[in-house]
């Protein structure tokens, strides 16, 4: 699929909220999960949120939708069923809860298989931070099939004692932090009052210093009324640039390798033919350099996951095509 400007249009702002992630943080027992469960269902009542689960506590919550990840290998199975489009219609999107324990989960899995205390004993040049990140990114594969991830995660109550001003922040290192709240849009702190009502505010100050709203949204908000609240929010921003239609999906294109590839041949051939083998392999050289005895690499030294970079040269051998008018 490549990029066509003449298809070109004002940028939509949507009220399907259910594709923004979020992250929702509060104390230990608060509700978090009871209460994202539910304001998830009421975002789209036709199909069922699904929690990934990196602790035990889920399991006194009734009608919850949740699987228990212990091991890597558990959370690659549910990632590669999640592959299947059927699942797509039934859940809504994927939660993980807890994060702060997706990052022991991912960090315990670098150490025990690289046979290590700390990460920095993981290799030289930080390969223990690298593979870290690298098991963190899972959630962006969960991401690319087409679902909106969301988080919960536990806050970290501090106070300073020289201003003696507290605050409230989420329980991260500093790669998780800034991987998953860099993609959210909403980042909340959740809390109950005397009365057992659920309130968020998602606007950062020196208590909340972590927070961040995309839309505008009130200081304090009971949760019953976030969604009308958050539906108003998104109208006022976008103004006669709204829309009812889901505007963000990272789902990976899926194209065929081959079919790209064979055009690539078709190009190279028609240049070939017509004069211009030297322009057409000079495209070859920049981008797939030269073999181990000296010689222009081509097309069939491309692999399937390098269709990114066939694509490229595709477009470069097209560009020679239309300059020069073969036909």
């Amino acid at each position: 699929m490549y990029i066509n400007l003449n298809d070109l249009t004002p940028n939509k702002v949507s009220v399907n909220l259910n594709q923004y992630s979020m992250i929702w943080m509060g104390d230990t027992g608060v509700g978090k999960t009871t209460t994202m469960m539910k304001f998830l269902k009421e975002l789209a009542p036709e199909k069922e949120p699904f929690f990934l689960e990196f602790e035990d506590r889920y399991q006194n919550i009734p009608g919850i939708m949740a699987v228990k990840i212990d091991t890597m290998s558990d959370f690659k199975s549910v990632i590669g069923q999640l592959r299947n489009p059927t699942f797509r219609e039934r859940f809504s999107c994927i939660i993980v809860d807890t994060l702060d324990k997706y990052e022991e989960f991912c960090e315990r899995y670098v150490l025990e298989n690289r046979d290590a205390e700390i990460l920095k004993d993981v290799g030289g040049f930080g390969e223990g931070s690298l593979r870290f990140k690298s098991a963190l990114r899972n959630i962006g594969v969960i991401q690319s099939l087409g679902y909106t991830v969301h988080s919960i995660a536990q806050s970290s109550h501090s106070k300073d004692f020289d201003t003696k001003k507290e605050s409230d922040t989420l329980k991260l290192n500093k790669n998780t932090f800034s991987y998953c709240r860099e993609s959210a849009y909403l980042v909340g702190y959740m809390f109950a009052d005397n009365k057992g009502e659920r309130y968020i505010t998602f606007k950062k100050n020196d208590k909340y210093p972590d927070l961040k709203d995309t839309f505008g949204l009130p200081e304090k908000i009971n949760v019953k009324e976030l969604k009308s609240v958050w539906t108003k929010a998104v109208e006022d921003l976008g103004g006669d640039f709204t829309t009812k239609e889901k505007t963000i999906d990272k789902k990976t294109v899926v194209e065929n390798f081959e079919e790209v590839k064979a055009k690539g041949v078709e190009l190279g051939s028609l240049l070939f033919s017509n004069g211009h083998a030297a322009e057409a392999t000079a495209v070859l050289q920049k981008n797939l350099g030269l073999d181990d005895n000296g010689n222009v690499k081509m097309f069939d030294s491309l692999r399937d996951s390098q269709i990114d970079l066939t694509k490229v040269i595709v477009m470069e051998l097209q560009e020679l095509v239309d300059k020069f008018a073969v036909k």
